[in-house]
């Protein structure tokens, strides 16, 4: 795929069909994910009835279907709502085959596991996890002919991600790129061991967002940017935390089997993070939200349980509201003001605010950390320019003037042209692909500003600033032209 992009097969296809049945626009981009996120809130009903008690199997769907990365994600045109689906399928599936002994069920189970592998790459580590631990319990009991029957769907897991592996996977140790930048940007993989004070924050840290941005179960007041300690201590993140531990400690003291149905997918993702596999960051641990989402749960559940029958309604009433009250609030305030959501791009409005105020005679100059979105949105919808530009000429010059020479060139002849449209993300410095702090040294940010000496060069061919279009990392400018 273009730009570094990596996906599942299953994921792919889909996508593909519902641009030949509805066309390219974001509405068809964004089926298959809205329908993966309205099916997960059904699917998760049985898994979490299988862990929880009826109110807090209430608490925790509430907590999926209001949790605003959910949202986000089931109509995003990227596949980590497919996962969460695919996670959540997998438990279900435990659910369902588990206790059963049946040739045609435990093939059924296994079939069923496999498909999910070619939609979800992450679903190996929930579906490894569940084999490892049912297993290791059939061992433990000496139940020897359960243990053989059970290898029946998870051999043919093993399979499933073989050839997938085989065909994909193996071909991705080859983006040097991906894991340089999930590790430069992101701070994506888990130091292990971890032997300094550093370490130990990273895990504390990565627990916190996964608490925000994996759960939105963070009350966001404010700069959702702002991570000082006031707006740390208001996004009353000590409630799921101290919930979580609740349940960890009840789960081991009564029921280890399924504390280590929860916890292996976790500790698996983050040993494969150690190992610079995959990165446990974010979006990409999208998938392990439902576990997270049933230790609060059951941890609320059990803290209710300590007190007394008419004490213990009281306090599971005050955990459910409290517990709900980030979420609900963060729906609330993403519905009513979008911009307050922390990936908001404007690619589309900058694209066709131009679009909509193009006139004949005007030339349209696309700077290249625009192209991408340029080249997508000129085929989802009719524009009525064709743009200059795109191309990256930073790696062709050896400094800024031949840079600014180049792009001079790009621009074309702009005799007959009475105004000029130039589109840009002044924040993105590194190309896709491109490794970061790798820029050629004239570029570098700290002494160069290319959104500013892009609009001089414009001046200086004799453009005069007129109207101007700008949203977070978007930029765009119309210059009238003198000819």
């Amino acid at each position: 795929m273009d730009y570094e992009q990596k996906a599942p097969l299953g994921y792919l296809w889909a996508s593909k069909l519902a641009v030949v049945l509805f066309g390219k626009q974001e509405m068809a981009l964004r089926l298959f994910s809205l329908l993966g996120g309205i099916i997960s809130l059904f699917a998760f009903i049985p898994v979490a009835r299988y862990f929880l008690k009826p109110w807090t199997v209430i608490l925790a769907v509430a907590i999926l279907a209001l949790g605003e990365p959910f949202v986000y994600h089931s109509t995003e045109a990227k596949q980590y709502g497919t996962e969460l689906l695919a996670s959540i399928l997998a438990f279900y599936l435990f659910t369902k085959y588990h206790r059963s002994f049946k040739v045609s069920s435990l093939l059924l189970w296994g079939i069923s596991g496999a498909i999910l592998l070619w939609f979800s790459y992450s679903s190996i580590f929930v579906l490894a996890g569940i084999a490892i631990v049912v297993s290791c319990n059939s061992l433990l009991q000496k139940e020897w002919k359960q243990f053989f029957l059970r290898l029946i769907p998870f051999v043919s897991w093993l399979l499933s991600f073989a050839l997938v592996y085989y065909f994909f996977l193996s071909r991705y140790q080859d983006s040097g790129w991906l894991k340089n930048f999930f590790e430069v940007v992101y701070g994506a993989y888990m130091p292990l061991p971890p032997s300094s004070l550093k370490d130990m924050i990273w895990l504390a840290y990565s627990h916190y967002m996964i608490l925000e941005r994996d759960l939105g179960i963070l009350t966001k007041f404010g700069d959702i940017k702002d991570y000082s300690a006031m707006q740390t201590l208001f996004r009353m993140p000590f409630l799921p935390l101290s919930l979580e531990m609740v349940g960890i400690i009840y789960l081991f003291i009564r029921n280890r089997y399924h504390l280590f149905l929860l916890a292996l997918p976790i500790g698996l993702a983050l040993l494969a993070s150690s190992f610079r596999l995959y990165p446990f960051y974010e979006r990409f641990i999208l998938f392990l939200s439902p576990l997270f989402i049933i230790l609060i749960a059951y941890g609320a559940e059990k803290a209710a349980e300590f007190f007394s029958k008419r004490t213990g309604n009281i306090v599971a009433s005050v955990l459910f509201l409290l517990l709900l009250f980030p979420p609900t609030w963060n729906a609330v305030r993403f519905t009513v003001f979008l911009t307050t959501l922390y990936k908001k791009e404007y690619n589309r409005e900058a694209i066709l605010y131009v679009n909509d105020r193009y006139q004949p005679g005007d030339a349209v100059y696309v700077y290249w950390n625009m192209n991408h979105a340029y080249k997508y949105y000129k085929e989802a919808y009719p524009l009525a320019y064709i743009a200059r530009g795109g191309e990256d000429l930073r790696s062709l010059s050896a400094n800024k003037q031949d840079y600014y020479t180049k792009v001079q060139q790009q621009i074309g002849d702009l005799s007959g042209k009475k105004r000029l449209w130039v589109i840009q993300n002044p924040k993105l410095k590194n190309n896709i692909g491109e490794y970061p702090g790798r820029n050629p040294r004239w570029y570098h940010k700290s002494t160069f500003s290319h959104s500013a000496a892009l609009t001089n060069k414009v001046m200086e061919l004799g453009g005069t600033p007129v109207d101007s279009f700008q949203r977070e990392s978007i930029d765009v400018k119309l210059f009238e032209l003198k000819n």
